[in-house]
């Protein structure tokens, strides 16, 4: 078997496991939510960025370039 092929059989081995953990909790967790003043931004024409929206973008992004917010490609397959 090559590393790749035991790597998702262990993966998998290792999701069932968690599955099965899962289904012997008996106690129900109750739905929890945030309440917030204003929890959506208001739809404008797009020509113009908001500046608050960028700013959170920015301070939520794990990696940064100057101007532009880093992501990762194709690291998944």
């Amino acid at each position: 078997m090559d590393k790749k092929a035991q790597i998702k059989k262990e993966a998998k081995e290792i999701m069932d496991k968690f599955a099965k953990s899962l289904d012997s909790i008996k106690e129900k967790v109750k739905d929890s939510f945030v309440e917030r003043e204003k929890d959506r931004r208001e739809e404008k024409e797009g020509k113009f960025a908001d500046r608050d929206f960028r700013e959170i973008m920015f301070e939520n992004a794990p990696s940064k370039s100057g101007d532009f917010i880093c992501g990762e490609k194709k690291k998944w397959e």
